[in-house]
């Protein structure tokens, strides 16, 4: 592949993450909301890259 993965932040604040996770009444912990928006942008990034070079 040529292009590289670049991550771009959603721009939430840790006190928004917090009240989501009231919200959502999910148990909110610390940088775990980052890693799972991480790992599905690069999921999402993944995907469109390979169904690009099986479009050919």
């Amino acid at each position: 592949m040529s292009s590289k993965f670049q991550y771009i932040d959603d721009g939430l604040s840790e006190e928004h993450i917090k009240q989501i996770c009231r919200f959502l009444d999910t148990p909110y912990v610390i940088g775990e909301y980052q890693k799972w928006h991480k790992f599905a942008a690069f999921k999402w990034w993944h995907k469109r890259e390979m169904d690009k070079n099986y479009s050919l």
